[in-house]
């Protein structure tokens, strides 16, 4: 009774009422046609009556049959309906009614292999479905409620790193930026120390002039020093000479006696006269070789002095050339730290935009760690069997992050420029 179809009782049913409906008719039928007869074949009126009372009680009995028959085919029916068709289909609403309480963990049974059955299979299987669905929502809420809580974490930490990396950004673009007006200042300091060792140079050139000057000058004194001295050797021999030239006179004046008095006065005042110019030429010799020998010690001097002078112009020459290099290599550090102030800049800038996005991500991450916990409220309302719920996948390792070793700082070196031009 339980496997009978709907469209089985439904045809039952449809043909118990026919057949009701055939029998009444023929019952109808009969008893016109045997009424007719009746008349027909009685003449007597009192013997009609009593044919006719007997006809009306045998339909009266036949229709009552007919009746009751109906009503137990209604009552059958009715009854078979209510039991497969109404009762299950109440206890299909009450399954609906709990599972749209959250409850998915009924036991669905099957009363028959009807339609009604196959409802409640499709019924089973689809609660079964749904309970795998909410598990497998469940558990993916919580994973994302859990990595949601994560992501947040991590942005925060994030937020927070990439701000002080934006503050200490910017402090290294002021660093820069003072940095780059030192250089610059230095540059220009370089530019007028290689102008003022340009002009020392040429000072150190005029006075090396200027002293060789003084040693040609030095060395024509000493020139006519010893010229002088050959002057004053030449006047003693003279002197020495008038002496004898005296001394002979005098002699030949004693000889000559009384006439020979004058010329004897005369030799004695020449060689009185020879006599001091001896001593003066003496005098002047001694003179002229101190000042001989000053000379020479002057002349040495100022011929160290021009070395000296010749050293000193190189030397100055070779600052000069040092300060046009430093002068060169500050202008090439000053555009190569504008380059870096320049990128320097632009990394704060991107810092900043990174900070930004960063934030946003913060929000969104907080967004979906809020939505996954509405998520979540909404399926815990939900009751499944423990087996159909999936296990809770574990969440993937964040990777690790190698620090990057700081780059050492170069010397100051004519690799400088290269350096610059790589970065």
């Amino acid at each position: 009774m339980n496997n009978m179809t709907v469209r089985l009782s439904w045809g039952l049913v449809l043909v118990t009422l026919s057949t009701m409906v055939l029998v009444a008719c023929g019952i109808g039928l009969y008893a016109l046609h045997h009424g007719a007869d009746i008349v027909q074949n009685s003449s007597d009126l009192a013997s009609q009556q009593q044919a006719f009372t007997a006809f009306a009680e045998q339909i009266r009995w036949s229709l009552l049959a007919v009746v009751l028959v109906t009503l137990a085919t209604v009552v059958a029916v009715v009854w078979g309906v209510a039991a497969n068709v109404l009762r299950p289909l109440d206890n299909l609403v009450g399954y609906f009614e709990r599972m749209a309480k959250g409850d998915l963990n009924q036991q669905i049974t099957a009363p028959g292999n009807n339609e009604i059955g196959r409802l409640y299979v499709a019924m089973a299987h689809m609660q079964a479905s749904l309970s795998q669905t909410v598990g497998v929502v469940r558990t993916s809420g919580a994973s994302i409620f859990e990595r949601s809580q994560q992501i947040a974490s991590g942005n925060n930490d994030l937020s927070s790193r990439t701000e002080q990396q934006a503050s200490s950004l910017e402090e290294t673009a002021s660093s820069m930026e003072q940095l780059a007006s030192t250089v610059g200042h230095n540059a220009d300091n370089a530019r007028q120390a290689s102008q003022l060792a340009e002009n020392a140079t040429l000072t150190a050139r005029r006075s090396g002039e200027e002293v060789g000057e003084i040693v040609d000058t030095m060395q024509e004194i000493s020139a006519s020093s010893h010229q002088v001295a050959d002057i004053i050797t030449l006047i003693d021999n003279i002197a020495f000479q008038t002496n004898i030239l005296a001394l002979n006179a005098s002699v030949e004046a004693a000889r000559a006696g009384e006439h020979g008095r004058g010329f004897a006065v005369v030799a004695q005042e020449v060689r009185s006269l020879a006599s001091r110019s001896a001593s003066a030429a003496k005098d002047i010799r001694t003179l002229i070789d101190t000042s001989l020998s000053k000379v020479d010690v002057g002349t040495e001097r100022v011929n160290q002095a021009g070395k000296t002078m010749q050293d000193l112009v190189a030397a100055v020459q070779r600052v000069s050339d040092i300060m046009d290099e430093i002068a060169a290599a500050s202008e090439e550090q000053s555009n190569g730290i504008g380059q870096v102030n320049q990128a320097v800049a632009q990394m704060d800038q991107v810092v900043q935009q990174n900070a930004e996005l960063v934030q946003q991500a913060a929000f969104s991450a907080n967004e979906l760690e809020d939505e996954a916990g509405r998520l979540r409220e909404a399926v815990e309302r939900f009751r499944v069997a423990e087996s159909l719920t999936p296990p809770a996948s574990k969440p993937r390792a964040a990777p690790s992050l190698t620090a990057q070793p700081a780059r050492s700082a170069a010397p100051a070196s004519a690799a400088t420029a290269d350096e610059w031009e790589a970065f």
